[in-house]
């Protein structure tokens, strides 16, 4: 199958998110390192000042079913959700009703300048091709407080493409592998300050944590 623009790409990744969205969030819900993952949420926070934390506002990319932008909500932060997926935003608004979730694209979001203190993009980017990752950073530097924070979370490797992932078969879906080595050399605008390895696999792959601000 030859795919023709990263928009081409994307887009039929969303495809299958929308059609297996209940039941994928169902098994990753299941099967996923909760206690890890509200950890490093957790760390996100850390890295704002006092003065940042008792009125931050975090967007949260890629949201899927809303579970982190739940659990930074639980923390008392006001939070927003998005995701290309319209069943994904679907069952974000039904499980968090007291959440905003919005149907967005994180290259090219409707938020004006500095609306955040913290952008969460928790195995997301990885859903966009590599040529993209630019507009990415570019539209959360857009986006962030000048003392803000960038966490997000990538498949280590270095490869990139369609893969029907074992989570659920028959939905392929793309995937960009990252090192921490590629992250610093592509990331312009932005300084990696942390990072940390998942302490073993989960669904089958290594995950990386990173934690950066504005250069």
């Amino acid at each position: 199958m030859k795919h023709n623009s990263g928009k081409d790409l994307v887009a039929q990744t969303i495809s299958s998110y929308d059609m297996m969205a209940k039941e994928y969030c169902k098994i990753t819900s299941a099967k996923g390192d909760r206690v890890f993952q509200e950890k490093m949420m957790d760390i996100t926070l850390d890295h704002l000042s006092k003065d940042m934390v008792d009125n931050a506002r975090i967007i949260d990319l890629g949201c899927g079913d809303g579970r982190d932008s739940d659990y930074f909500y639980s923390k008392g932060i006001d939070v927003v959700g998005i995701d290309l997926s319209k069943s994904m935003i679907e069952l974000a608004r039904k499980k968090h009703p007291m959440i905003a979730f919005f149907k967005e694209d994180m290259r090219d979001t409707v938020f004006p300048d500095g609306t955040f203190q913290a952008a969460w993009a928790s195995a997301s980017i990885i859903n966009m091709p590599k040529s993209d990752l630019s507009k990415i950073e570019s539209e959360v530097h857009r986006v962030l407080d000048p003392r803000g924070i960038f966490a997000f979370s990538v498949k280590i490797g270095d490869k990139e493409g369609f893969e029907d992932e074992n989570i659920i078969e028959g939905y392929p879906r793309y995937f960009s592998y990252y090192t921490l080595e590629e992250l610093e050399q592509r990331l312009n605008l932005f300084e990696i300050v942390e990072s940390k390895k998942y302490p073993g696999e989960l669904f089958e792959n290594e995950f990386l944590y990173c934690w950066a601000k504005k250069v």
